[in-house]
């Protein structure tokens, strides 16, 4: 007998005296929200109308009420609306899905330009990716045009020697007309600055 223990049931702990069915945090909100709620009920119910006043009283009344009334996970809302800012206004935002290789390239840009010998080779070997996607893409347009056009491989090159030949007499014919409209000074000065 003389190890003597005396139990004590959790509810003992959340006691508080309550006086008419409320205890005081209750009924000091209880007559705040009467206090508040009756006069601006009174006053906007002419200025604005029942139905917009009565929203603006329920407004009114609920988020009192929820401070005073409501417990959540036995902690009143005092303590319970610093938490759920944190969570759903600091803490809210977008997770991006990173591979390990570029959370190493990130990092190693942060840290002063060390880069380590794997995170160049990797950058090379991306840049070398994205080369060969370019003339891959490159290629394909080529060959859908050639698809669409009807060029072959071998009409191909002969039509664009043909058309490069085309080219070079147009260009010479109008070189031609051009230095036949000069006079005979302009073409002097002209053959002295090409140096002939």
């Amino acid at each position: 007998m003389d190890n003597i223990e005396i139990t004590v049931f959790d509810e003992i702990k959340d006691y508080k005296e309550k006086i008419y069915f409320f205890n005081f945090r209750q009924w000091a909100f209880a007559i705040l929200i009467a206090a508040l709620v009756i006069p601006t009920y009174i006053l906007l119910k002419d200025k604005i109308g029942d139905e917009i006043t009565s929203y603006i009283v329920i407004a009114i009344a609920g988020i009192f009420g929820f401070i005073g009334f409501v417990k959540i996970h036995e902690l009143p809302a005092e303590k319970i609306l610093p938490y759920w800012f944190r969570h759903y206004f600091l803490f809210a935002k977008p997770i991006h899905y990173m591979s390990d290789e570029e959370y190493r390239l990130l990092h190693d840009k942060k840290n002063k330009g060390k880069v380590s010998k794997n995170a160049k080779s990797q950058t090379m070997n991306k840049k070398e990716i994205k080369e060969l996607r370019k003339k891959q893409k490159q290629e394909k347009l080529l060959t859908k045009a050639k698809k669409k056009y009807g060029i072959t491989e071998n009409t191909g090159i002969i039509g664009s020697n043909e058309t490069k030949e085309k080219e070079e007499s147009k260009d010479n014919d109008e070189l031609v007309e051009k230095l036949s409209k000069l006079t005979k000074e302009e073409q002097e000065i002209l053959l002295k600055l090409l140096g002939r």
